[in-house]
Order: C-alpha cells, then structure tokens, then sequence
C-alpha cells in the first residue's frame, strides 16, 4: 500500500510506502515512524500515489505550463530530450518513441544521426531488450 504524507518537521509531502515502519524525509532529513505521519491519500498503486501527490502539492499546472508548443519541430525536440538523458535505459526509451514519433519507421542512419560513436551498439540494445522491433529490412519501430 502507497501513501502521501507529510513530514512531521518540514510537513513537505511525498510518497511512501505504508508497508515500511521508519521513513527519511528527502527534504529535511528527519528519521520517523510511518505510522505517525497524516496520510493525505493511500491506494495499492504506486503510480496513482505520484498523481495524487502532483495534484496536492499544485505542480500540476507547473507541467501543463512546461508543455512544448505544437508548432515545435519534433526533431528538435527529439535532440534536445536525448542531450538530457540520464542513463542508458532513458536514452534507449528516448530515441525508440522519439524516432518512431519524428519518422514512423527509422533506419540506422536515422539513429546515427542523433548517436553517431554508439549508434550499433544502441540499436542493438534496444532489440534485445525489446524498446524497438524491426518492421523490414533494416527498418524499425518503437514497441
């Protein structure tokens, strides 16, 4: 079970498993017992638990503000999400929806575009871990 709760020195909210007894606020550094805290929203869904929290805590509007324009280039975006990638599984992820996105079906060159020193051994990452399939002959798409 999943939790919002508030720090009980900082009352900074974050999601929690209930499950735990002890719990570190990543704000202020205090040591707790879960069971101490207010619980603002529980579900048995870790996911529905961040949707709680962005809606409490008000960043909701804060990303709807961040959406990119439709008038912006794809590609563009594309590059520019791939430079702030932060490991190997959020590049692969990246480039599989980015490229299917920009292209429907990309090529190798496509890919080496954006990767140009590690463009093979990404690709053939991306198979084997299932990110992308080949749709043809040297041809591919994201899953």
């Amino acid at each position: 079970m999943f939790g919002v709760i508030g720090c009980i020195n900082c009352n900074r909210k974050r999601v929690v498993d209930l499950s735990t007894k002890k719990s570190t606020c990543p704000y202020c550094g205090t040591h707790s017992t879960v069971a101490d805290h207010q619980v603002y929203f529980k579900s048995t869904d870790a996911a529905s638990a961040r949707a709680a929290l962005t809606q409490l805590t008000g960043s909701a509007e804060i990303s709807e503000k961040k959406k990119p324009s439709p008038d912006t280039d794809p590609y563009s975006t594309l590059e520019y999400e791939y430079e702030h990638c932060h490991g190997l599984e959020e590049k692969m992820e990246v480039l599989s929806k980015g490229l299917t996105r920009v292209y429907g079906e990309f090529t190798y060159e496509e890919l080496e575009k954006l990767e140009p020193k590690n463009a093979e051994k990404i690709l053939k990452a991306m198979l084997v871990q299932g990110y992308v399939h080949e749709t043809k002959y040297g041809r591919y798409t994201a899953n």
